[in-house]
């Protein structure tokens, strides 16, 4: 049988490099712990039949990690009394030397650790995201596409949603958007990535709308966000600062800006670190424009709900009608 080995451990944020010996691999976990294990064979279930027949042809040092969509009751407990090492795809879960790494674990992580520099469980939030921005159902197979992850985790994630989205025929969709919205909002930390403070004395939009010029003809691939992205979603607030996502730095020097502190900065650029950034902004039907390209009405959500103006949590309910409206019809 096949299993995607690859995609469950980095669902879990591990990180995988090469081994010692042939089929062996270093997994490090989201705490930096390394792990040297020799794959075994997936099974469909992992049983002491399983584990016998391997040991008796054993002939590495390292311990093996055997894999399968399940495993028996007496597996899972010596795996957790650290006799076996084990990896299951239903529950989701990886068991070394009597440690059990979940999602869920994952999930519950702190604010700080959040940040920190482990891995990011970006496929499940565009998952998420791609299913609060699509209009109409949608099938496995084009959410994996979008998202950039595996089918086999678009299945898991949205089983783990559970009564939030529904499955029929015709494909997935939100079944409690205005839940899924809020549950995905609270989970996402931001697109992250390094940001860079720009100042000038022009009005927003037009700032905006200069930036978004030179990152195109220097071909950074500019995304607006924030207030100016909200404002042609859904007019509610003035925009009071600007924000672009682009892949590169780029120099505004040129156009009148001046570079400025965060905190004191009417412009901001920002390569973000979650890769999907870019990937979700042609899913539903929202707005087109020539003279810039919106980030996806989601990523606007979350950035103008997190800003730190008086209106921006009135702005952002806004977008979240518009969003979960959309959803609805």
């Amino acid at each position: 049988m096949s299993l995607d080995v690859v995609s469950l451990l980095r669902e879990l944020d591990f990180r995988i490099d090469g081994g010692t010996e042939e089929r062996s691999w270093l997994l490090r976990s989201p705490e930096n712990a390394i792990f040297s294990v020799a794959m075994v064979p997936s099974a469909e279930r992992v049983s002491a039949r399983t584990i016998r027949n391997f040991i008796a042809h054993q002939g590495s040092p390292v311990r093996p990690l055997f894999a399968g969509r399940t495993a028996t009751d007496g597996v899972l407990e010596q795996a957790r009394a650290g006799q076996v090492d084990v990896l299951t795809e239903h529950p989701l879960q990886l068991i070394l030397k009597g440690t059990v790494f979940t999602p869920e674990a994952f999930e519950q992580a702190t604010p700080v650790q959040r940040k920190s520099s482990r891995r990011m469980a970006w496929g499940r939030w565009a998952i998420e995201r791609c299913l609060l921005l699509a209009d109409t159902p949608m099938h496995q197979s084009e959410i994996a596409g979008y998202a950039g992850v595996s089918q086999q985790m678009v299945s898991r994630v949205c089983k783990n949603l559970g009564p939030l989205v529904t499955s029929t025929i015709d494909g997935v969709e939100a079944q409690k958007p205005v839940k899924l919205l809020e549950r995905w909002a609270a989970a996402y930390p931001g697109a992250g990535g390094q940001q860079f403070g720009w100042y000038s004395l022009d009005p927003i939009v037009k700032q905006t709308l200069n930036a978004v010029e030179e990152a195109r003809l220097l071909d950074v691939h500019p995304l607006v966000s924030g207030d100016v992205a909200a404002d042609r979603l859904m007019p509610w607030k003035l925009p009071t600062r600007g924000r672009i996502y682009v892949d590169s730095p780029i120099d505004l020097s040129g156009r009148g800006f001046v570079a400025a502190p965060l905190e004191e900065a009417t412009l901001i650029t920002c390569i973000p670190d979650d890769p999907t950034t870019w990937r979700l902004t042609e899913i539903g039907a929202f707005p087109i424009y020539e003279d810039l390209d919106l980030a996806d009405a989601a990523l606007v959500y979350w950035d103008v709900l997190n800003s730190n103006d008086v209106d921006s949590r009135e702005a952002a309910e806004q977008l979240a009608a518009l969003i979960t409206t959309a959803l609805s019809l």
